[in-house]
């Protein structure tokens, strides 16, 4: 492929641009499977071009051994630990990996985990101004509440035992400012994660109180009106004990006057034509953080709490009423690392987790009459895991985790009457042994294989490998041939049914994916990097909601069964530029395309066109920073068939570090042109939020 590239290089750019032009036109609607070959013969010939342009870089990236300090510091993570729980480089890491860090969260003022991810290669955010959902690669479902994104802090899983929900907004259990990195692992990793690592990871990594060296006081205004406050102090003592602590209260207005969306209205003509939605949008965010370690031990705690206002059109509750949500996550962990031999580490994990929801909603199919949801869980996590250099180059790691949930519990009452809905209170456990090994085949090819094995109590059972050869076919160039497997068991909703009307279905099945992935990581020169990722995916066995009884004399009942199969082909571009006077420069380019194998209907939320700019400079002194971001997302359908447009947003920060020595300054204004577009919700679409701005302050003592 490379051969024939080098030999012909106009005759493969021109036989991709006309690829881009066919495909790029295709009408979403129609049916058949020339839109998937079209994808499919697109990323190879894509990558025909990609791999030669890859193979003619320089051989040496270049020298960085004299540049000072302060442009070292804005060069990019070279190591991950999320991809196989454990630190590895990130060229040799079996898996497409992208790392921002802090000082990408200070420079772009990105509010929440889930800002960060809009700016990632291949993903969308969908926000329906309750929760916000990561589309990784292709899609995101009705009620799918992140259960095919993983999310991890520190390798600590977050997601829920109830409706594995991956929180990634404001009721994200960490305040973005106390996160050192964050690592977006893209394709399967249920071969060392389990289930939810359905389409990639999000490994979260907070600061160690060395990072802080002393404490701070920080507090944001913004225009909603919002504010937030946070204190935290760490540091690392001459003994040895390093220490973290930290809290947060943050709370927001929102938008004042909501305007209800015309199909909104329309789901109950004549009733809501007079209704005007004011002061239903708040939100009170509070959390806190500690983490402490000393001699090979680490325990860390952390909670959060966040109250948030529902506005009407989301769960279709009138504006007369109010309507309420509450997360709660919290967990404690402890953890012990040592060296039984000079070539091995042992490490054991456990932790305490709870979670609790508890909302209230007067929504039109039960009348408006006011309905309590609520759930709650409790679970024991423990994992052993080893790892050991075999014959100096090789690298094992095996282990097993384990889960035990005490308590499930998920229902819904009437909250006029005290009537019980429904109530389902459940407890399951899983145990997971893995096994992967990363075998140096040559000194510029590694093989990497890996398996895990998750018995469940209910029964199921899931065996899910990862293989990927990595080739470093220059010293400034590297190549990833990827193929993994992975699983998302049935949440209790699915299994068991939470709300009136809804039949439970304890067979259900896992829902399965598979995925074959070229990457390429060309270095051009100390300057620039860019890097493709071609990938295939198959998602059978998708979990959807079908009707049990079509007897037009009977009312029909509606249960949670395997149903749809999705194929997703595509690809990312990007490109990275990190200059010596402190210019940052991010691109990146997305076509890909979903539809259902059995009709080759594109389905809903699933845009085929992504683009992301990222661009930050110093201004004038080296303490002043201007950062801004431009994001393009393509049209797509909503979940109930409508069109939702393409749209354009850009949003820009002034940061100010180090002022008198103690104090960092910025502002940020998101959606500058106060541009206006609609998100897909569980059933129709609703407004994005407008314009707005915020002015941080830091004191550092």
């Amino acid at each position: 492929m490379t051969y024939i590239a080098m030999d012909q290089p106009r005759s493969s750019g021109s036989i991709a641009l006309s690829f881009i032009g066919r495909w790029s036109n295709a009408d979403p609607a129609r049916p058949g499977s020339g839109s998937r070959r079209h994808a499919l013969g697109l990323a190879l010939v894509t990558a025909a071009s990609f791999f030669a342009s890859a193979r003619l870089t320089a051989d040496s990236p270049g020298d960085l051994a004299g540049m000072p300090l302060e442009e070292l510091m804005e060069m990019p993570v070279e190591f991950v630990s999320g991809v196989s729980k454990y630190e590895q480089s990130i060229r040799h890491a079996p898996a497409g990996v992208t790392v921002f860090t802090a000082g990408d969260i200070q420079d772009y003022g990105w509010r929440t985990l889930a800002d960060a991810l809009r700016a990632a290669p291949g993903f969308h955010v969908r926000n329906d101004r309750f929760y916000e959902y990561a589309g990784n690669r292709g899609f995101t479902r009705s009620y799918d509440y992140n259960f095919r994104t993983l999310i991890l802090v520190d390798g600590h899983r977050i997601n829920d035992p109830v409706y594995q929900q991956g929180s990634i907004g404001t009721e994200f259990i960490l305040d973005p400012d106390l996160i050192d990195r964050i690592e977006i692992i893209r394709g399967p990793g249920s071969s060392i994660y389990g289930s939810n690592a359905f389409d990639g990871a999000i490994n979260v990594i907070p600061k160690k109180g060395r990072d802080l060296a002393g404490g701070q006081a920080s507090v944001a205004v913004g225009s909603e009106p919002s504010v937030k406050a946070r204190v935290s102090a760490g540091d690392r003592a001459a003994g040895g004990l390093e220490y973290t602590v930290s809290a947060t209260d943050w709370w927001s207005r929102g938008e004042r006057e909501f305007d209800l969306p015309q199909s909104w209205r329309d789901a109950a003509p004549g009733i809501f034509d007079d209704l005007e939605a004011k002061d239903h949008d708040d939100t009170h965010h509070q959390s806190v953080f500690g983490h402490a370690a000393w001699r090979g031990f680490e325990t860390e705690i952390a909670y959060v709490k966040r109250e948030k206002d529902v506005l009407p059109p989301v769960y279709d509750t009138t504006p007369d009423a109010a309507a309420r949500g509450v997360d709660e996550r919290a967990y404690a962990l402890l953890r012990g690392v040592g060296e039984p031999l000079p070539d091995a580490e042992l490490s054991a994990t456990i932790s305490l987790d709870f979670y609790n929801y508890d909302g209230l909603f007067h929504p039109l199919s039960t009348n408006f009459e006011p309905q309590r949801a609520y759930s709650a869980s409790t679970s024991i996590n423990t994992e052993i895991r080893w790892r050991q250099t075999l014959a100096e180059r090789h690298t094992l790691i095996a282990g097993i985790e384990r889960q035990d949930n005490l308590r499930q519990d998920i229902g819904r009452d009437n909250a006029a009457t005290g009537e019980r809905v429904v109530r389902v209170r459940e407890n399951s456990a899983y145990a997971s042994p893995f096994i992967q090994v990363d075998w140096e085949l040559a000194p510029r090819l590694i093989l990497s294989t890996g398996v895990r094995y998750d018995y469940y109590s209910e029964s199921d059972q899931s065996l899910t490998p990862r293989f990927g050869l990595i080739w470093d076919c220059t010293s400034a160039t590297t190549v990833k041939l990827l193929y993994g497997e992975s699983f998302r068991a049935p949440t209790i909703e699915e299994r068991f049914a939470s709300e009136a009307g809804v039949m439970a279905n304890p067979d259900v099945n896992p829902e399965k994916n598979r995925s074959i992935e070229l990457v390429a990581e060309p270095r051009l020169n100390d300057v620039w990097r860019l890097d493709g990722h071609f990938y295939h995916i198959a998602s059978s066995d998708l979990i959807t909601t079908v009707l049990t009884n079509a007897n037009p004399l009977d009312p029909d009942e509606i249960t949670y069964d395997n149903g749809r199969d999705v194929v997703t082909d595509g690809f990312d571009l990007g490109a990275a530029a990190y200059f010596k006077g402190g210019l940052r420069l991010r691109a990146s380019g997305t076509l890909k395309q979903s539809e259902e194998e059995a009709t080759g209907i594109l389905v809903a939320d699933a845009p085929r066109q992504l683009f992301k700019f990222n661009a930050s400079t110093p201004l004038l002194h080296p303490c002043l920073r201007a950062s801004g971001e431009l994001q393009y997302v393509g049209d797509r359908r909503d979940f109930t068939g409508g069109q939702v447009d393409s749209y354009v947003v850009a949003n820009f920060t002034l940061r100010a570090t180090r002022l008198w020595d103690d104090w960092d300054l910025s502002l940020s204004v998101y959606n500058v042109a106060d541009t206006t577009w609609s998100e897909p919700k569980n059933e129709g679409q609703i407004t994005a939020p407008p314009r707005s701005v915020v002015l941080r302050a830091t004191y550092n003592f």
